[in-house]
């Protein structure tokens, strides 16, 4: 699939995949008036032609235990800033913004105020417009083992069979569709 070759039907497909990777071809199908074979052939296409790189799993840091600290600076050595914001967590993204200003978001662990202190110190030669941490999402947190076991298996294929999920993770395809519909 060419930019120039991709239909209305291909960016409803890809609408759906970026509301939820998960949804089946025949679910994805039976909203835009294909067959799930029909959809399943599209993404394929997709796929070889690079039009879709991968699919990825968005998680809460929250969920995880994790803090999220967002830091504006002006908008200098971007990579250098990054350099030193991995030796305090993980950097999940960078926006240049508009009149030359960076936004980050960053996952930590730990003391925020702590982590904040030391990216101050850090970034001393940058003008820090503003770093302060997420609220948190609100969303509790009561992930078992076995939930961490589907997010690890999910990971390396998001779109993957809940019946081959179950098969690696060792346990049933029911609490493997459990977990994912908590998860969601």
């Amino acid at each position: 699939v060419k930019l120039s070759k991709i239909d209305n039907l291909d960016m409803r497909i890809l609408s759906n995949l970026l509301n939820n990777c998960r949804e089946s071809d025949r679910q994805i199908g039976q909203k835009i008036g294909l067959s799930g074979v029909a959809v399943k052939s599209r993404i394929n296409k997709m796929l070889k032609s690079k039009l879709i790189e991968k699919f990825t799993l968005k998680i809460e840091p929250h969920l995880l235990g994790y803090n999220v600290i967002y830091l504006v600076t002006t908008g200098q050595d971007v990579n250098e800033i990054m350099k030193q914001v991995k030796l305090v967590g993980e950097p999940f993204f960078v926006v240049p913004c508009v009149g030359g200003y960076s936004a980050c978001g960053i996952v930590v662990n730990g003391e925020v105020e702590q982590k904040i202190a030391i990216i101050k110190n850090l970034l001393n030669q940058v003008r820090i417009l503003n770093i302060f941490e997420a609220e948190d999402a609100g969303i509790e947190s009561n992930l078992t083992k076995t939930d961490l076991d589907v997010i690890e298996q999910l990971l390396k294929n998001p779109r993957e069979q809940i019946d081959v999920v179950a098969k690696n993770a060792k346990i049933s395809s029911k609490t493997v569709a459990r977990s994912i519909e908590k998860l969601q």
